[in-house]
């Protein structure tokens, strides 16, 4: 534990892939299509927002971090870098805006390092993003438990486990408190419905921190039970921890997974 109360940790996340984009629409070409207020990184330095689908359904989340005017740098699971660099070249038409990939190490540290660095925007626990352009730290792999542990206490969704392309919806994953989403931007692919879900229906189903006696080997029924019903299901796992979500109407109940009792926590 450092200074900060922040558990230890400093590990490169070979899961991250960098693209770069340069270009003078670079800001309004993006401003166009993300749930998150992309002219606020010329202030904040980063900022983690999403490309939802026309049906207001997830499709890519992701962090936008500048240095300056002339290029901006989209920090994305390397599982979507593919994709997400077709979907902006489709998008782009006649803009102003080149795309490429660069080679960048993603550095995850709970203290800020000499190295650029940004403290992570949806959550103090989750300590500073640091961009390792040189590629020095190949090795490090100190207190992954630690982070992952403060990632699923914290509610922080994760692409390809609770961030499911074409499926999931960002508010039922905890978008607005993570800071991902802002309301007060302009339009973007997928804002009618989410701006229906957040101002005139109530969430019928939510994203949960849970804790279990003990972390299974058999983990193929995923599915979370009250009463022998089907009311939500598991996602991350990691030693007892795991991130949920269920029917709000059940979470004061006597819930079941793995055949274990699933208590919720604050």
């Amino acid at each position: 534990m450092n200074k900060t109360g922040i558990a230890d940790f400093f590990f490169v996340d070979k899961n991250r892939a960098t693209l770069v984009i340069e270009g003078e629409d670079k800001i309004d070409f993006l401003q166009a299509l993300t749930t998150n207020n992309i002219e606020k990184v010329s202030k904040e330095g980063i900022i983690y927002t999403a490309i939802l689908s026309p049906q207001g359904k997830y499709l890519f989340d992701f962090f936008v971090f500048s240095f300056g005017n002339k290029e901006i740098f989209i920090d994305i699971h390397r599982s979507r870098a593919v994709a997400i660099k077709k979907f902006l070249e489709f998008y782009k038409l006649n803009s102003d805006v080149t795309i490429f990939d660069k080679e960048c190490q993603v550095v995850l540290s709970s203290v800020q390092q000499e190295i650029c660095s940004f403290a992570d925007p949806r959550a103090n626990i989750l300590g500073w993003r640091c961009y390792d352009f040189k590629e020095e730290f190949a090795n490090e792999t100190r207190g992954f438990e630690e982070f992952e542990t403060n990632r699923i206490k914290s509610l922080i969704p994760e692409t390809g486990i609770e961030l499911i392309p074409d499926k999931s919806y960002i508010l039922e994953l905890n978008f607005e408190k993570i800071k991902g989403v802002d309301f007060k931007k302009g339009c973007y692919i997928g804002q009618e419905v989410t701006a229906r879900m957040k101002h005139k229906a109530k969430l019928k189903n939510k994203l949960y921190c849970g804790q279990i006696p003990t972390n299974p080997a058999n983990k193929g029924d995923k599915k979370i039970y009250f009463n022998g019903k089907v009311v939500g299901e598991i996602y991350s796992i990691f030693n007892n921890y795991c991130l949920i979500k269920i029917k709000v109407d059940f979470k004061e109940e006597k819930l079941i997974v793995f055949g274990q009792p699933l208590t919720l926590l604050d």
